[in-house]
This record gives C-alpha cells, sequence and structure tokens, in this order.
C-alpha cells in the first residue's frame, strides 16, 4: 500500500478486513456484591451443606 491508497477502503489486503465477531447467546448475569469479608467459597460452601441435609432428611 503506498502513502496515496491510504484512505482508501479496496486498498487493504484481505487479512486487514475486519472479521465480525461470533454472535453470543449466553446470558451474562453479574454476581452480587458481597460484604466485607464474605468469599464465594464460603456461600457455595454453605449451600453444599444446605443440599446434602436435605438430602439427609428426605431419605
Amino acid at each position: 500500500m503506498t502513502a496515496s491508497d491510504a484512505g482508501r477502503q479496496d486498498a487493504r489486503s484481505p487479512m486487514e478486513t475486519p472479521v465480525p465477531p461470533a454472535p453470543v447467546e449466553a446470558t451474562v448475569r453479574p454476581l452480587p456484591r458481597l460484604g466485607r469479608g464474605v468469599v464465594w467459597s464460603d456461600i457455595v460452601a454453605e449451600i453444599e451443606h444446605d443440599l446434602q441435609e436435605r438430602m439427609r432428611d428426605a431419605a
């Protein structure tokens, strides 16, 4: 490409042509903000513990 071709769209090589992003169908849900000293691993452990108790009670 020469300096005179710099502003022309058709002067691009095929490798410089932008590729549109792939469509994303996933729903993104941000995690809620946690209070000071609270970590997600503690919350997950508590949920798993509750589930185990319910399974034990159901048996």
